[in-house]
């Protein structure tokens, strides 16, 4: 017989399913539902809830998609044993820049089933293709051109991931003891890029619109780089978006001293944060006197899952033999299995499912945390940017709620030493866990806010 459990279902946002589905992870995580146990039957909870039996089917589906619960034929859908780890073991990570796993498990699974289901396909990914095949970058191309990219599919080169192609981009078009210039507290792979390949990399400090310009002009007539590197839609870690007149002035120098602007757009927006790139300014520009500026880059990493390692490139026409003769002197080819999957993705609407709403209104509730606080704060996407007031000191914070499981960054990570962390809020398993997560944080910077004071 099954259980009397019955969730509350406005206690969750999304569609019915999904609810359901994030009522029984939250269940099973907070003890409500054990190992073992049985689920109501789908009719009995259908009819308890008010939803259709397709709705319950449905959220029952996701959650043994994920490995919560098993179904046994003719016996109902039981609670699968959990692996709890010890207190100790126990974290929630606000330190890794990672999308929230709400339908990415399901939607790999059915994109997985689908190409299973077509064996000529399969048999063309299984073999060695070094150059894109041409179906997949005309999907690409499909999917950026409603996302407002201007482009074409012969830009696109893939790539395993961004980092990859930051890479290849620098060893194609760079040697060693060149100078490039990047923002000054940025993404670390960038610094470890450039020393792997013997570069003189060179920091350029920020301000609250993008770049110090006037540091940035001396740099250049200093250096003659030829490549900068920035994230001009949301600024790893800062969340700064650079400005329209920063854009314009930025391809003016580019074109002025003849360098060449990497712009890394990895970094997730929600879509009323997000501009359109540097790259299509560019592209608007070029002429036989003015030549494309801008090498376009970014990934499904922030979007879908970090484990889909799915970069690619828009390069003007006339950089494209130095970096894939870069790209092939790494690897041969980009898999095309992997490619696939992609494709299959960003072709449904399963890519982000509702993920967009829960960012929002997770971004929400730390936005109100911070202001409670007081504390000067920038927030864009998936992550924010806090600077702590004296006498709390970033590191204090930092170990304090890695002692309780909460990891959270130092912006000592990123060389800004001006007292900051960076909270990443795509690691919670769960809204009452991210909830509770967002109070512990509060309470611990509350709390050594006062014991510094007492001992003053």
């Amino acid at each position: 017989m099954g259980t009397i459990w019955t969730p509350k279902l406005n206690a969750f946002h999304g569609p019915k399913y999904l609810r359901i589905f994030e009522a029984i992870e939250d269940a099973i995580q907070c003890g409500a539902l054990a190992d073992g146990e049985k689920l109501p039957p789908q009719r009995q909870l259908a009819d308890r809830l008010g939803v259709t039996i397709g709705t319950v089917t449905r959220g029952y589906a996701q959650a043994e998609q994920k490995g919560l619960v098993e179904a046994r034929v003719g016996a109902g859908t039981y609670v699968k044993p959990q692996f709890k780890p010890s207190r100790s073991e126990q974290q929630v990570n606000f330190a890794t820049c990672q999308q929230p796993l709400t339908n990415q498990i399901g939607a790999l699974s059915e994109a997985l089933t689908q190409l299973a289901k077509d064996p000529h396909k399969l048999s063309v990914l299984l073999g060695y293709h070094p150059n894109p095949l041409p179906e997949q970058q005309f999907v690409f191309h499909q999917w950026l051109s409603k996302r407002g990219i201007i482009q074409s599919s012969e830009d696109l080169l893939f790539t395993h991931g961004a980092q990859q192609g930051i890479y290849v981009t620098l060893n194609g078009l760079l040697k060693p003891g060149d100078t490039l210039l990047h923002e000054e507290n940025c993404y670390p792979g960038i610094r470890l890029a450039a020393q792997q390949l013997g570069l003189n990399s060179i920091g350029v400090p920020l301000t609250h619109d993008g770049l110090d310009l006037d540091t940035l002009v001396k740099l250049v007539i200093e250096h003659q780089p030829k490549i900068i590197y920035l994230t001009l839609n949301n600024q790893n870690p800062t969340c700064i978006q650079y400005s329209d007149a920063q854009r314009e002035t930025l391809l003016d120098l580019a074109q002025q001293h003849d360098f060449y602007i990497i712009e890394d757009d990895v970094n997730y927006c929600l879509p009323g944060e997000w501009k359109a790139p540097l790259w299509n300014l560019s592209l608007s520009r070029k002429s036989s006197n003015s030549p494309h500026r801008v090498i376009y880059l970014s990934s499904l990493s922030k979007l879908f899952s970090g484990g889909l390692r799915q970069g690619f490139l828009l390069i003007p026409e006339h950089l494209k033999p130095q970096i894939k003769l870069a790209l092939h002197s790494q690897c041969w080819m980009i898999s095309p299995l992997n490619i696939e999957l992609a494709t299959q993705l960003i072709s449904t609407k399963s890519l982000m499912g509702d993920r967009d709403n829960l960012i929002a209104q997770r971004q929400q509730l730390c936005i109100e945390m911070s202001e409670r606080l007081g504390l000067k704060h920038r927030w864009r996407g998936l992550t924010g940017w806090l600077q702590l007031k004296s006498p709390v000191k970033a590191h204090h914070v930092v170990t304090s709620l890695a002692s309780t499981g909460i990891l959270i960054r130092n912006g000592d990570d990123f060389d800004n030493h001006d007292n900051f962390i960076r909270l990443s809020i795509g690691g919670a398993n769960s809204n009452a866990e991210f909830e509770a997560s967002i109070l512990a944080i509060e309470s611990c910077i509350l709390t050594l806010t006062q014991n510094a004071y007492s001992v003053m």
